[in-house]
């Protein structure tokens, strides 16, 4: 006959330890699921919409909107108006809260959306007053422009109101996105003012040196941003100043004047005049390419128009 004995303490502990360890971690992995799941509908809803119908307040006619296998989109409608619907549709389906950080930056209400973190820059914005400034802008608009603004902004907010679910960011931050007013788009084009400009007004205080320096004529032409090579799409042509011969001024054998445009060693002393006018090695220097190419000079019939817009890199990048 044998005898059972009783179980060691211990392993009755491991197991049920083992059990409570094994139940966590069902949770977890449920929470886990949960969670993901919730996230992964979350950020389909917040994308844009690539089939169906929908109706676009004010629109006098069918507007349609086809993309390609990249993504890319073309609208189809019948007037300007209906064209900016669509585009202001497809730009909010997008790239809304890029959107809403360009016009927040220019009219200084980062830190609606931010925080405190955005209060320095906010502070420095408000002296300019550009919501102010944006909607002068719009009132001094023609009817026609301020048509086609209009109707940009039913496109934005239809396009916003159609996603599913706000986008992501919204949700990290924990607000909801604000509809796009007209003047908002004017704060657009400040916010890239603010990008451009320089604080220190460096390029208008050597173009000060140059002038106060240097003959007219020549100041004209090395400061000039025509070109015999202009084809504006609004406007004429401006005028191109003509190269300065030496009766202007003779760069080889001037003398450089005592205090240069920009900061320079004592080694620079007793340099030519044209050595003294040329920027630094360390300066920034930017350009920009843009050219275009006749279909009848491309392999395949198509023309190509190319545009370098030399902007520098940032979050959201334009």
């Amino acid at each position: 006959m044998s005898k059972l004995l009783p179980a060691s303490p211990w392993r009755a502990f491991y197991r049920r330890l083992l059990r409570y360890l094994g139940g966590i971690a069902v949770v977890a992995l449920v929470a886990f699921a949960g969670t993901a799941g919730w996230y992964y509908l979350q950020m389909r809803g917040s994308l844009a919409q690539l089939d169906g119908e929908g109706a676009m307040p004010g629109a006098t006619a069918a507007i349609v909107i086809e993309r390609d296998a990249l993504g890319i989109p073309t609208i189809i409608a019948t007037s300007r108006a209906d064209v900016a619907r669509g585009l202001g549709f497809l730009h909010a389906q997008d790239r809304f809260f890029q959107m809403d950080l360009a016009r927040r930056r220019a009219a200084g209400e980062l830190s609606e959306l931010l925080g405190s973190a955005a209060l320095k820059i906010d502070t420095r914005t408000r002296m300019l007053r550009l919501r102010a400034r944006a909607r002068h802008t719009i009132e001094v608009a023609t009817p026609e422009e301020r048509a086609v603004l209009r109707a940009y902004v039913d496109g934005v907010n239809a396009g916003l109101s159609a996603l599913a679910v706000k986008p992501p960011e919204y949700l990290a931050l924990r607000t909801e996105p604000r509809a796009w007013a007209i003047e908002d788009s004017a704060l657009v084009l400040a916010s890239m003012f603010l990008t451009l400009q320089d604080s220190e007004a460096r390029r208008e205080s050597r173009f000060a040196a140059v002038y106060a320096t240097l003959p007219a004529p020549l100041a004209d032409f090395i400061t000039t941003s025509s070109s015999e090579w202009e084809t504006p799409l609004v406007g004429g042509l401006h005028g191109v100043p003509p190269i300065p011969d030496a009766s202007v001024l003779d760069v080889r054998t001037a003398t450089p004047p005592a205090q240069p445009p920009h900061p320079r060693s004592s080694a620079d002393e007793g340099t030519t005049l044209l050595a003294w006018l040329s920027p630094p090695t360390d300066d920034d220097a930017r350009g920009s390419n843009n050219w275009a190419v006749a279909g009848r000079l491309t392999a395949d019939g198509g023309a190509i128009v190319a545009n370098d817009m030399h902007l520098g890199l940032s979050a959201p990048n334009i």
